[in-house]
């Protein structure tokens, strides 16, 4: 049994080097459950909506396809997930045509923005400054964007606006302050190119603060659920995931770890203290990065 079919017949999809379908053990709207083929030829699961893994192979055992390590054929009992549609493809390319609208951060709100939360690394490439975009809640702001990529092969498939005020002193008082658009899931802003080690954290700021005080190339995955969805390249062997102070990201750094673990990378879990984030720290002139095995 491979991962390929055991998703198939799931009706999932491939996720970069692994696959996400929809878990069978619960009622799964959005698929949670990702299917990984493990270096000693076993077939790992992991619902990351927090079905337990036994309960899991049960499921897939009452539907008859889970071998029990056996490979043999598995039947497809459901049609694969549909293709991105063309509202998806819209959105894509209007996040796209914004970057390419957009010019290099430096001497603009964007750095001052940045300066004020004590970050003062160069900006990277991937951060630029738009003069003006409109706000879903009224206005047009300040922005600034960043490029989303696709983990393992850098395809641009998004992009993450920061609404700021005039001379980029402070986050505009809009709700929300932050937006996504096109497919920004399982993407990441790479805020430097990756090497054996990489570090991964959840916000823009929070990432880029950790690889200030640390010298090491940081991503940023901009979400919970798209940190539990990033596929990394393979050449990243030792990984250090940046966790947020709170329940949600906590969760959501051990859920990333176990699976990178599981593809035979080092990991290790940074923590902040509670309620904290590392820009937190940074700003408050106190970053410890306190890394912990996952």
């Amino acid at each position: 049994m491979h991962a390929e079919a055991l998703a198939k017949a799931l009706g999932g999809r491939k996720v970069g080097a692994s696959w996400m379908a929809p878990c069978p053990a619960h009622d799964d709207r959005a698929p949670s459950l990702s299917i990984t083929d493990a270096r000693n030829g076993k077939v790992l699961v992991r619902c990351h909506a927090g079905c337990d893994q036994r309960g899991v192979i049960a499921a897939l055992r009452e539907r008859g396809i889970w071998d029990g390590g056996e490979r043999r054929p598995i039947r497809y009992l459901c049609k694969p997930l549909p293709e991105p549609d063309l509202a998806v493809m819209r959105r894509t390319e209007a996040a796209l045509a914004i970057w390419r609208n957009s010019e290099s951060a430096g001497g603009t709100p964007v750095e001052a923005y940045l300066r004020s939360r004590g970050l003062t690394l160069p900006v990277p490439a991937s951060i630029r400054f738009h003069a003006g975009l409109k706000h879903p809640a009224g206005g047009v702001w300040r922005t600034m964007v960043a490029l989303v990529t696709q983990g393992t092969d850098g395809k641009p498939t998004g992009l993450h606006r920061t609404f700021l005020t005039r001379d980029g002193s402070a986050k505009a008082p809009v709700r929300p302050a932050k937006m996504m658009l096109g497919t920004c899931r399982g993407g990441v802003l790479r805020l430097a190119e990756p090497r054996r080690i990489l570090m991964v954290g959840e916000g823009i700021e929070t990432s880029f603060s950790v690889m200030q005080a640390t010298c090491l190339p940081a991503w940023a995955a901009l979400s919970t659920s798209g940190l539990r969805a990033l596929d990394l390249p393979r050449e990243v062997r030792d990984v250090i995931v940046l966790a947020d102070g709170d329940d949600p990201g906590e969760a959501a750094a051990q859920d990333c770890a176990w699976r990178w673990k599981s593809e035979g990378r080092r990991v290790r879990i940074a923590r902040p203290p509670r309620g904290m984030d590392f820009n937190d720290l940074l700003v408050r002139q106190a970053l410890p990065i306190e890394e912990a095995e996952q």
